[in-house]
């Protein structure tokens, strides 16, 4: 489990979430955006709760690792939202295509139009 310090407080949640949230975090503010997500977390009774985060570019947060005997609160579903957010944040990646075809074949010789294009 994951301990995030935030804002003079505190947020314990599994390694997953803490993991895609900073991740998101850094890409927010790269963005100069923001955005609230509401995060399983452990209280301290013990207690699976949500906590709503507010991210953005003047987020500051430390991220620790912490033993614990209680079952880290994983939510599959929001670590995997949180990284189609970050995906959208992302610049694109080119792809390169399996097929050769797409690409010009630059040995062959390149018409020039008449007259020449300035």
């Amino acid at each position: 489990m994951k301990r995030i310090l935030y804002s003079g407080g505190a947020v314990v949640t599994g390694d997953q979430v803490a993991d895609a949230i900073l991740e998101y975090a850094s890409e927010l503010a790269r963005q100069e955006s923001s955005d609230t997500i509401d995060v399983p977390s452990i209280n301290d009774a013990g207690t699976l709760v949500h906590t709503q985060l507010l991210l953005g570019p003047a987020s500051q947060f430390i991220v620790e690792e912490i033993e614990t005997t209680i079952e880290d609160p994983v939510d599959l579903g929001l670590v995997e939202t949180i990284r189609e957010r970050t995906g959208h944040l992302q610049a694109p990646r080119p792809v390169a295509s399996n097929n050769t075809s797409d690409y010009p074949d630059l040995d062959e010789p390149t018409e020039v139009p008449d007259p020449p294009l300035a």
